[in-house]
């Protein structure tokens, strides 16, 4: 609770000058709004018992005209402003939020539901937006307009000023006491609310894995009942919502109503002028309607607590090196190798680990295939050389042409080929603009040519202007595969990682993807991981992982593998 709190704290930071500007504007349509209250009793009491007429009050008429005039103003720009806050903060923060995540990478997030953190991401951040542009102003203005009208009131008269005084603040502590059951019916809520988003997401993944297995329905049924769970504890904090408007309400009508019987004995005793007796009404229901304004916003209060606690979550998962140690300057020439020594690496610090003191070297114009069981290391070295991992032990250098190392950041100039390609929503030219946004068509089909995808895209009814689904529905595994490839080499990428390109393919997509690799390999780091003997064929080098070592095979145990 303290670290959302505090996290709540920055929030009011970020808004800025556009909060204050908010709360300085409301403040003025306070101002505003009991000089006209102090206008129109003077208009009622001049109409009434002195005998004035309606052209005699033409004046202070006009006078009451502009002020609410300038208070309906005054409140809009108050409103924009704080809208105009709310907004740029979530923007500021999904923003941050977004970048942070990138820096942790694949390995950092393992651990993370994707539908929880999307929830976190889209409804967690959007659930802030109401605390900054309506619970920051409201609870400023709860203090101020209070205290002015408490400030006029106390010149016109002691017991109203006492009664004002004395239930005011009740309303806030029975308004606090209710919070804390709230607080707890809302954390339950967000709960089952990134329960939901993560089940409905695992449901739409594996929609065909369960209708083969004739589970379809009771996934669903599962997903209906969290859906249910969470439209009950909404309702839970509905109602805990309409109790604290109730307590409001019960406490501002009797403080309103012992001011009227106060003020109704001492007129008919004389003790009051009717003047101050109506301005004091006009006033108290005013004196409220902060406390009612806030009341209806503490929730976002409490809904932000509940988010703003994930998001720290998130902002808390640790980067991986390659985000910290990226440097301004490029490499001062062409990368001719790369060189890992003396690696050692593990998940965790009490994790046993998964390769010690390895050494291997990746040289330029040569294609070196990395094989070894399931296990062995395989993934963990190729996050070694991406830099989504960090090694408890050893280095890994790019080298020049004499042999010494490259200063510089070396890592932006991989091309990535994982083994089950992201493909987002969009056309093949979108696709491919990812890792080269500008590249017109010429520069997308001399790549397309290279991973020999191109074709098949001009085969297709749009070429490259073709949508293919969600993760490359439209396609085949083994259009995926030099889909992404060519999204790698449309880069013009010096090292080429790719890791197991041809697992669960066709033979002739397996030759068609192998040979593409083959002819990407001229100028260029190629380093593959793979099962398959087609891609160990095409090997330049070949390196075997087993047992937390990587060391190169020779020509006997190369034909056995």
């Amino acid at each position: 609770m303290r670290t959302a709190d505090r996290g709540l704290t920055g929030l009011a930071s970020r808004a800025g000058l556009w909060l204050g500007v908010a709360v300085v504007l409301n403040g003025a349509a306070a101002a505003m709004l009991v000089l006209q209250l102090v206008v129109l009793a003077r208009i009622v009491d001049n109409l009434a018992f002195h005998a004035h007429t309606f052209g005699q009050e033409t004046g202070r008429a006009g006078w009451l005209a502009a002020l609410l005039a300038g208070r309906a103003v005054l409140g809009w720009l108050a409103d924009m402003a704080a809208a105009t806050a709310g907004m740029k903060v979530t923007t500021a923060l999904r923003a941050d939020v977004l970048a942070h995540l990138l820096r942790v990478g694949s390995v950092g997030m393992a651990g993370a539901g994707t539908g929880e953190t999307v929830t976190t991401l889209t409804e967690g951040i959007d659930a802030l937006e109401p605390y900054v542009a309506h619970y920051l102003p409201r609870a400023a203005m709860m203090v101020v307009m209070p205290l002015m009208i408490l400030g006029c009131v106390a010149g016109l008269d002691g017991w109203s000023f006492a009664i004002l005084a004395c239930t005011g603040p009740l309303i806030p502590l029975f308004m606090a006491l209710v919070g804390y059951r709230a607080q707890a019916i809302m954390d339950r809520q967000w709960t089952q609310l990134l329960l939901l988003g993560n089940g409905f997401l695992d449901f739409l993944q594996g929609m065909t894995t369960l209708r083969l297995f004739g589970h379809a329905h009771h996934a669903a049924s599962t997903v209906g009942r969290m859906a249910d769970d969470y439209r009950r504890t909404t309702l839970s904090v509905m109602r805990v919502a309409f109790l604290t408007s109730a307590a409001l309400e019960f406490f501002a009508s009797l403080s309103i109503a012992l001011v009227a019987v106060v003020f109704g004995a001492r007129l008919l005793s004389g003790h009051a002028d009717f003047r101050t007796a109506f301005l004091v009404l006009l006033l108290a229901p005013e004196y409220f309607m902060p406390l009612r304004a806030f009341s209806a916003s503490y929730h976002a209060r409490q809904n932000a607590t509940v988010a703003m606690r994930r998001i720290a979550a998130l902002l808390a998962l640790p980067q991986a090196p390659m985000a910290a140690t990226i440097a301004p300057a490029p490499p001062s020439g062409p990368l001719a190798g790369i060189a890992c020594t003396n690696l050692s690496a593990a998940y965790g610090t009490d994790a046993a680990p998964v390769l010690a003191h390895a050494s291997c070297q990746f040289p330029r114009d040569a294609l070196t295939v990395v094989v070894g069981e399931s296990g062995a290391g395989k993934t963990t070295l190729l996050r070694l050389l991406l830099g989504l991992l960090a090694p408890s032990a050893g280095t890994i250098v790019a080298l020049d042409e004499a042999g010494q190392p490259l200063a510089g950041p070396w890592r932006d100039r991989i091309g990535w080929v994982p083994q089950r390609p992201c493909l987002p929503s969009g056309t093949i030219a979108d696709i491919l603009r990812l890792g080269a946004p500008d590249a017109d068509l010429a520069q997308l089909r001399a790549a397309a040519a290279q991973a020999d995808a191109l074709a098949f895209i001009e085969a297709l009814p749009q070429g490259f202007d073709t949508p293919i689904g969600e993760r490359g529905a439209r396609l085949s595994g083994g259009q995926a595969r030099r889909l992404a490839l060519t999204r790698a080499l449309i880069r013009d990428p010096a090292i080429l990682i790719l890791d197991e390109p041809t697992s669960d393919l066709d033979p002739d997509s397996e030759r068609r993807v192998a040979d593409a690799i083959r002819r990407a390999v001229p100028g260029r780091i190629v380093i593959v991981t793979t099962h398959r003997r087609t891609m160990i064929g095409q090997a330049d080098h070949l390196l075997a992982v087993a047992d937390g070592t990587i060391r190169p095979l020779s020509a006997s145990e190369r034909a056995a593998a």
